[in-house]
């Protein structure tokens, strides 16, 4: 028997609570792997968590069950102040408060459907999820959000076979933030571009941070880009948070030889003696990248 939903905020400074969540999948023989292994973790308003491992650590499992894409096998999710442990993703999607959780892919290309210009993909939440009031002034929410994403208007009327990946995930971007919503999970958001168009994207994500106060948590296997928007770092291998942190103490003092390891293979090439690596800073972006 599925549990009622009970509004339970274990502590109410946290948008996001995961509390010993686990994830179970089956493989050859009968037996199973822990892909999330009794991870923990939190997440304040406004506050970017980084999420970082390698393939096959549990970082976008552990971001899918937190969307509420896949389940849990043990385990409670806590947003906003409401368990939503129990719910599907069907179930969810009814929730007035599915609005305030909104994803961005990894393949922005897989994730947009081919026949929807883009001012029609950033749209559909509104159509789906918004008020009626916002579903009336939805041409005026889709501009809204392309801008705050650095997506211009003349590429609104476009289909994403046309778009560039960089122009691909502003889209993305808008779509997620077009209902305003108080935390986006990012999975691997960045993979698909080039270093330069990371960085733009990574621009625009601490911009909107700013400016919309929303939080953020961005799942990468690269724990350099990752420091760089993140306030706090969770490192994930084999499906165990092994370390955690603020960005800066893990750096600057990592304590789990995982750690360690990714740290060491960060590229090191042109850095100056004393450099802490790339900086916050980057030039605007371009419009059309």
């Amino acid at each position: 028997m599925t549990p009622d939903i009970v509004e339970d905020a274990p502590h109410p400074d946290h948008i996001l609570d995961v509390l010993s969540v686990t994830k179970y999948y089956p493989v050859e023989g009968g037996a199973r792997i822990k892909a999330v292994d009794d991870v923990t973790f939190n997440i304040a308003p406004g506050e970017t968590l980084g999420v970082v491992g390698e393939s096959g650590s549990g970082k976008t499992t552990l971001s899918r069950i937190v969307a509420r894409l896949i389940d849990q096998d043990d385990g409670r999710i806590i947003f906003d102040g409401t368990d939503i442990s129990y719910l599907s993703g069907p179930a969810f999607s009814q929730m007035p408060k599915r609005r305030m959780l909104q994803m961005v892919f990894q393949d922005p290309l897989a994730s947009l459907n081919p026949r929807f210009r883009a001012a029609q993909a950033i749209a559909n939440p509104v159509l789906r999820l918004g008020t009626p009031e916002e579903r009336r002034n939805v041409a005026a929410l889709v501009e809204e959000a392309a801008a705050h994403a650095g997506l211009p208007a003349r590429f609104l009327n476009s289909f994403p076979y046309q778009l560039s990946g960089g122009q691909r995930a502003r889209v993305d971007i808008a779509r997620a933030i077009v209902l305003k919503p108080k935390l986006i999970i990012l999975d691997e958001p960045t993979s698909a571009l080039d270093a330069s168009l990371q960085a733009h994207v990574v621009q625009t994500l601490l911009k909107l941070r700013e400016e919309l106060g929303v939080a953020l948590m961005f799942v990468s296997h690269d724990l350099n880009l990752v420091r760089l928007i993140s306030d706090r770092l969770l490192v994930m291998h084999l499906g165990k948070i092994v370390e955690q942190g603020s960005a800066q103490a893990v750096f600057n003092d990592p304590q789990h030889d995982y750690t360690k390891k990714l740290i060491s293979a960060i590229p090191k090439l042109g850095r100056r003696r004393g450099d802490s690596g790339m900086s916050r800073q980057f030039t605007a972006a371009p419009v059309d990248d």
